[in-house]
């Protein structure tokens, strides 16, 4: 009986003890069930991200979902098999795939299951922690500061960044299962765990950094001190390293085939004194917006040279890199939980911090998803830490959660649409290439030609030296019928990456439309065999070959397309059209009556018609046809056809009627001859 009072009393005496709700984590005593903290995060993402439902898809939305016909398609061995964007990671292109299946373009989808996922990752880095033997109120903290602060808008609001939520979940999960086996040595854990690591490199290639995180947990966190660099620590590891080993070159394959590895264009643009500045500043730019998360964007260019150099800052960044390493060294001494954090952080975005550069951006708030475990833990530690000192300190700490929240709020905005992403970065970077072309994507998706091609023109100018731009471009020249315009923007794309089959299709178009068929031919051929099921590339291949005189090939083409794409009267125009070529105009003619009785309101059939009767002196069918053209058309080009078809004939009593008729459709050039002749309209 006695035994039970001492016991009681000194609970009362422990909890008496207790001044902040910080510290009960120290006596075990705070345990929620994982549930609670799982639902607690979904809610809180959930509210943070509660403008996401405005914004629709931006940026390498459209290459990852809206032009790309794996997922379109859901052609499975290309989502599985296929590189997409300079990426390899196939479990990413399989769930797109799947979402596009059961809403299309409608980004809400997207939006959703990012935000789940999001929330599940806060939760497991909470678990993790939870694991490695880290107190509750720092995992709690870690958890809600991943999941609330607005570094990660990037990777959460942004459809295409499904990448970096997928591997993360993978990651932290094969990471678990490691703890796991390591605690009780059972091996299903660690087959689990290998598992789990394998679906995280499918997701993203930044998931090849793991055996270097377990390593550095072993040592500082699960490992008995006298063997903590006992030749297990390295031996477990091996199967780890070697899907590292296999992925991390894919990874490497997929960005040179895509144009990404930047190593030989910034090791020529940068001394290597400039390059390790650079990384240092990279390397700082991401524990400076930890603690002042403010001014992020889309974008952050290379530095430009003042007075020949790099800014000071970079120095600076150096200089302070330098003196941290020392200070995390000595206070690592201390408390081993300080190198964990700054090593899980540096390890988690090495592969990215431009030691191997890899894209146009020097650093990238999408980077920082796994990363910022590292710094979050740090500063959670510090707050729990301070709590102990001193009274109230806790309460900052819920303040500095609250007060990201409000700033991911504001943040996922700026993800609406693709000017309100860039134009931001604009204000900041406005002679910046990337900037002024997603610009241009954007008002080209509104249909602002105009302005889409001033902000390309302009990209393409500063020095972008990018394929789809020039491409672009090019195509848009094309549709003006300025096709001299459009050719050296096309061997400008040549030069530049990504290199598409599209270079050669536009070019067999821009030469073709000036009647430069045999230079044409070689480019409408290689398109074509290149994509031989795209009907574009296919009937711009037979179009050429027809004007070549090459009736037979061509409409072998022309009929492929028929069983390929379904009865469509331009192909049955064109292969009416190849006839002709060879010299039986009769035959074109008998084949254009047959799409006109089938299509009765397909234009283009009543001008070729008309222009051949003409050939042939059939001049009162000629007009028979375009008058029946002109009910149909609003345009006046048909009325200003047999207007000129009476004049050439000298019949200018008929023509000038018709001539009026056409002015008064608006057609330009039948205003010019009746001003010039004096003529009322």
């Amino acid at each position: 009986m006695a035994k039970k009072k001492v016991k009681k009393q000194k609970v009362a005496h422990a909890a008496k003890a207790v001044e902040s709700p910080l510290e009960i984590a120290e006596t075990n005593e705070f345990e929620p069930k994982l549930w609670y903290v799982g639902v607690g995060m979904l809610v809180a993402v959930y509210l943070a991200y509660a403008l996401i439902w405005q914004n629709g898809l931006v940026w390498d939305d459209d290459p990852y979902i809206i032009l790309n016909d794996a997922v379109q398609e859901f052609n499975l061995t290309e989502l599985l098999s296929g590189f997409h964007v300079g990426n390899y990671h196939p479990l990413t292109m399989l769930s797109l795939g799947i979402e596009y299946l059961i809403a299309g373009e409608s980004p809400w989808i997207y939006h959703f299951n990012n935000l789940w996922l999001h929330a599940l990752n806060s939760t497991l880095v909470y678990l993790l922690l939870r694991k490695i033997s880290v107190s509750t109120w720092v995992a709690l903290f870690t958890a809600a500061f991943f999941a609330l602060h607005p570094l990660h808008v990037e990777s959460v609001a942004w459809a295409a960044e499904r990448k970096d939520v997928l591997y993360t979940l993978f990651l932290l999960l094969s990471f678990i299962f490691y703890i796991k086996f390591k605690d009780t040595d059972i091996k299903k854990y660690y087959i689990i765990s290998l598992l789990m690591f394998v679906l995280s490199c499918l997701s993203k290639g930044m998931a090849v950094v793991l055996p270097a995180l377990l390593i550095i947990t072993d040592w500082w966190f699960l490992a008995k001190e006298e063997k903590a660099f006992s030749k297990n620590v390295w031996l477990n590891k091996l199967p780890y390293f070697a899907i590292t080993l296999f992925f991390a070159y894919i990874a490497t394959t997929a960005q040179k085939d895509a144009g990404a590895d930047a190593s030989e264009v910034i090791g020529s643009a940068y001394t290597g004194f400039e390059r390790v500045r650079i990384v240092a500043y990279s390397f700082w730019f991401y524990w400076v917006k930890t603690l002042a998360p403010i001014d992020l964007l889309p974008f952050y260019p290379y530095p430009g040279r003042v007075d020949g150099d790099i800014p000071g800052i970079y120095n600076l960044a150096l200089v302070g890199l330098i003196v941290a390493t020392i200070i995390v060294f000595i206070l690592g001494r201390k408390n081993k939980k300080v190198w964990w954090g700054v090593s899980f952080f540096t390890i988690a975005v090495s592969t990215v911090l431009q030691i191997l550069p890899v894209g146009s951006a020097i650093v990238a708030d999408r980077y920082y998803y796994l990363s910022s475990i590292g710094p979050l833990f740090l500063l959670s530690l510090l707050i729990v830490h301070l709590t102990k000192r001193y009274k109230g300190i806790q309460y900052l700490g819920f303040g500095l959660v609250l007060i990201c929240g409000a700033l991911t709020f504001a943040q996922v905005k700026h993800w609406k649409n693709g000017y309100t992403l860039f134009s931001p970065a604009e204000e900041v970077y406005p002679q910046d290439a990337m900037v002024l072309s997603n610009i241009g994507w954007y008002h080209l998706g509104e249909k602002d030609f105009a302005m889409a091609k001033q902000y390309l023109t302009q990209a393409d100018n500063n020095g972008f030296k990018n394929a789809d731009v020039c491409r672009t471009l090019a195509s848009m020249y094309i549709d003006e019928g300025e096709y001299d315009k459009a050719i050296p923007y096309l061997n400008r794309a040549y030069q530049y990456m990504p290199v598409k089959p599209r270079t050669d299709w536009l070019m067999a178009m821009a030469l073709s439309k000036q009647s430069r068929y045999e230079e044409a031919l070689p480019f409408a051929e290689k398109a074509h065999n290149s994509e031989p099921d795209n009907a574009e590339y296919t009937d711009t291949y037979a179009s050429v070959m027809a004007n070549l005189g090459m009736g037979e090939q061509s409409r072998q083409l022309y009929d492929q397309l028929k069983v390929e794409s379904g009865e469509s009267p331009a192909y049955r125009l064109n292969a009416a059209y190849s006839y002709k070529k060879e010299g039986d105009i009769e035959l074109e003619i008998e084949l254009l009556k047959g799409i006109i009785n089938d299509h009765p309101d397909y234009l283009p059939a009543y001008q070729n018609i008309g222009v051949s009767l003409s050939e042939l002196g059939r001049h009162d069918e000629t007009i028979s046809f375009w008058e029946k053209a002109a009910e149909l058309d609003a345009s006046g080009d048909y009325e200003y056809n047999i207007g000129i078809n009476y004049a050439n004939r000298n019949m200018v009593d008929r023509a000038i009627p018709w001539y009026q008729k056409a002015a008064k459709k608006g057609k330009s050039e039948a205003v010019d001859i009746l001003t010039r002749n004096g003529v009322e309209f």
